[in-house]
């Protein structure tokens, strides 16, 4: 909106410039062109913010930029005199059209050239258009026309039209650059750059983040644009946990390796192979089985909460691709696949398969009552001190893809989730990228 607001104190500058020019060469101007003029200063200014904000290249845009540009030099040609020349008509688009190619490199690294020629076709086609409604509808010229006296040769070079326009891009452009400079962007540096010295200020905005992969410099950009208010860092992990894709992209899917003594992350990336089956299952409660240092584990956290007076059960340990395809399937029945996949993983894709997953609840059987409990606080509370973490914790959906699940607890080792717990990090994802993809200290 300030955008807009600046742009309107921008067009009462413009109007007084033009009283002045009045004046200056002794030109007459009614009212009905002041007006137009101001409408059309109105919708250029949309036009520049429109694509100041969607540079990218995209089918939208390419057609957009046709349709929006026509407009211009249609009212160009009613509203100037001088704009019946065709090299004038098109001077605003190419304006224009440079100012968008220039935010377009900024933005993507790139120039692409069907930003060259649609602003042109759309430019010409307005002029087309423009030439047939002054030539069916003469009237229209009477009430917007500047007329000018007739003076001596050297004010018929007069380019009064050509200047103002000039002037509006000039004023234009210097808005953007302040403005975005006082809300905190550094807009208006990059301008000021050459584009070599561009890629190299990209290089230094991440250098000093150690996770951070040169050739994805371009997706933490885009990222980073989609999400301003986001911290650098957390851009940068998210992107290299492919969160800038959508879940279950066959592209970004990997298969985890089974043998590693890491934390196995499974997630709507990564998944195990469909004969896949953990070593080492032993049993847990009755019925139930897990990775023996899993079930350890479980055994000294329960040992634990019975001496504060509480207890829980194992609902749900390990599953085998089968089981899960038919739990998956079954949720179907009763819901879009969009919603279960809120809360049921696909086939290959559940941390269950992994055999460190443990589902838990004070009431056997029951996981609906768990959220809430003194069970689940004394869980989420200490859960890391024996080498478990609470996988899908709250507001995390947009990392893990989940809704809240307090009862689902994976095992991941102790120094594992001390570091998470001593780090304040939060899910899974953001653990692999920055301690297990990278090194801590080097970059």
């Amino acid at each position: 909106m300030i955008y807009y607001l600046i742009g309107i104190l921008c067009i009462v500058a413009l109007e007084i410039v033009m009283t002045l020019k009045q004046y200056e060469n002794n030109i007459n101007i009614n009212n009905m062109h002041i007006f137009s003029t101001a409408v059309y200063y109105v919708y250029l200014i949309f036009v520049i913010e429109y694509f100041h904000d969607r540079p990218q290249m995209n089918i939208i845009n390419i057609f957009l930029m046709f349709v929006l540009f026509a407009p211009l030099t249609i009212a160009g040609q009613l509203i100037f005199n001088r704009f019946k020349q065709f090299a004038q008509a098109i001077l605003l688009s190419i304006a224009a059209e440079i100012y968008i190619m220039i935010l377009q490199k900024i933005d993507t690294g790139k120039i692409n050239i069907l930003f060259l020629f649609v602003p042109l076709l759309g430019g010409v086609a307005g002029f087309i258009v423009g030439k047939m409604i002054r030539n069916i509808f003469p009237r229209i010229r009477r009430f917007l026309i500047i007329r000018k006296r007739k003076r001596s040769r050297l004010s018929k070079v007069n380019l009064f039209e050509l200047e103002i326009t000039c002037s509006v891009f000039m004023i234009m452009f210097l808005m953007i650059s302040t403005i975005e400079a006082f809300s905190g962007n550094n807009f208006d540096e990059k301008l000021n750059k050459t584009l070599k010295y561009e890629v190299t200020n990209k290089k230094d905005k991440y250098k000093n983040i150690y996770f951070a992969d040169q050739d994805k410099y371009e997706r933490y950009e885009a990222y980073r644009k989609a999400n301003p208010e986001m911290e650098l860092e957390d851009v940068v992990w998210r992107v290299d946990a492919n969160l800038d894709q959508k879940f279950y992209d066959d592209a970004y899917i990997k298969y985890s390796d089974a043998s590693t003594d890491e934390p196995l992350l499974i997630n709507k990336f990564n998944r195990v192979r469909d004969d896949f089956k953990p070593k080492n299952l032993v049993t847990i409660e009755g019925r139930y089985v897990a990775t023996e240092e899993t079930v350890d584990a479980y055994k000294m956290l329960t040992g634990d909460l019975k001496k504060e007076g509480m207890k829980i059960y194992v609902v749900s340990s390990y599953r085998d691709i089968k089981y899960q395809n038919r739990l998956y399937n079954n949720y179907l029945k009763s819901d879009k696949k969009e919603v279960v996949d809120t809360y049921s993983s696909r086939p290959g894709f559940s941390e269950h398969h992994t055999g460190r997953a443990l589902d838990v609840s004070q009431v056997s059987g029951n996981l609906n009552v768990f959220e809430g409990s003194p069970e689940a606080k004394w869980v989420y509370e200490n859960a890391y001190k024996y080498g478990f973490i609470v996988r899908y914790k709250e507001n995390q959906m947009d990392v893990t893809g989940y809704i809240f699940e307090p009862w689902h607890i994976v095992y991941v080792g102790k120094d594992i989730s001390q570091t998470m717990h001593d780090e304040n990090i939060e899910t899974l994802e953001e653990y692999v990228v920055k301690y297990i993809d990278h090194t801590p200290g080097k970059e």
